[in-house]
């Protein structure tokens, strides 16, 4: 673990130590305000991009938890793509210019490439909380965090982004040998797997899925559900599946390690309360955005399939677990951890705490 008083205040994330954390917690909630007067002002500047969304919810919720229980003497700014571009980001941090990020690693994995192990496709993790356990664990493993601290930088939490499902014209598949031929647009890793089964998959941008469906181009789309609502594919599909879980992007607020350690003890507190409040605020919108998208999909009259648990095994281990092996081939050789790492998530997923 790298050095900084804030390896002692990141333990607390251990699950097992929730509990004393919370009465903790409830315990300098029953007591008296924060001694404003013996506390620095002190502003953090937080970056991410796009505009405020239920994506955004838990910064959000962790500026307005900070500033009322320490009176605005500790502030945060959140930056919506005014404090650079998100590929600069852990730049930023290093520099000392910003003081936090949500930081997406696969858009530059030479930069966090053992951290890119989240983004590895159909990985066994199903919700919210399970994905929290999993992304808690991962956080609090010594290879990333010295990863991380090479931007002297750590992981505080996870944004906890919904998985992607598959959503398409035509006769809906009902085995995964119906995908073959099947042209969409699946990026990545999800992609690849998908292409192991037949399926033709395309990156193409986000803006251009409508009207490539529209003209037959592509027949399939995989997105969350609430982005085939915000992307309208939904008003062009026939059916969409409910449980492929594909990978969707880890996506984690980083903090600063100098910043974190520049803090009086009683605003880290006050940051390790406003990260319980943050996981739950998130969960709730993401929840909710995902339930109302879920309304107007089925009442487009799309027929929603369920994969069987026979043919998603036969996804992991014929389309997903040979990308997972490649990516530790790829890693390996610079980072010798990469195996363990893939062993210790799935590992992470298959813990009691995940389930």
């Amino acid at each position: 673990m790298p050095p900084g008083s804030y390896s002692e205040d990141v333990s607390r994330m251990i699950p097992s130590l929730r509990l004393s954390l919370t009465v903790a917690v409830a315990t300098l909630l029953a007591g008296p305000a924060l001694a404003q007067d013996a506390l620095p002002s002190v502003n953090w500047r937080i970056a991410t991009m796009g505009s405020p969304r239920a994506a955004t919810t838990h910064i959000e919720t962790i500026k307005k938890f900070v500033e009322e229980k320490t009176d605005s003497r500790f502030s945060i700014t959140i930056g919506y793509g005014t404090f650079g571009d998100s590929r600069e980001f852990l730049d930023l941090i290093k520099i000392g210019a910003i003081q936090g990020a949500t930081v997406q690693a696969s858009v530059s994995a030479e930069r966090l490439p053992l951290y890119t192990v989240l983004d590895l496709p159909f990985l066994p993790i199903s919700g919210a909380e399970e994905q929290r356990a999993v992304h808690d664990a991962v956080h609090l493993n010594k290879a990333i965090l010295r990863e991380f601290a090479g931007w002297g930088a750590f992981p505080f939490m996870s944004s906890l982004l919904p998985t992607y499902e598959l959503m398409g014209k035509g006769n809906p598949p009902q085995k995964l040998a119906d995908i073959s031929g099947m042209r969409m647009r699946a990026l990545g890793g999800n992609g690849d797997a998908l292409s192991k089964f037949g399926a033709v998959t395309s990156n193409m941008p986000p803006q251009e899925m409508y009207v490539a469906m529209d003209r037959g181009l592509i027949s399939a789309v995989a997105l969350p559900y609430y982005a085939h609502v915000s992307y309208r594919t939904y008003e062009l599909g026939d059916w969409m599946t409910t449980n492929m879980g594909m990978s969707g992007t880890a996506l984690p607020v980083v903090l600063s390690i100098e910043a974190w350690d520049a803090l009086p003890q009683q605003y880290r507190d006050v940051l390790m309360e406003a990260r319980e409040a943050a996981y739950a605020a998130q969960i709730a919108a993401m929840e909710h955005d995902t339930a109302a998208a879920l309304d107007k999909i089925k009442a487009s009259g799309m027929t929603l399939i369920e994969i069987s648990d026979e043919d998603m095994a036969e996804l992991r281990r014929v389309g997903a677990r040979p990308i997972w092996e490649e990516w530790v081939a790829k890693n390996s050789a610079a980072h010798p951890e990469a195996q363990a790492l893939l062993d210790f998530v799935l590992g992470a997923a298959d813990a009691p705490a995940a389930r």
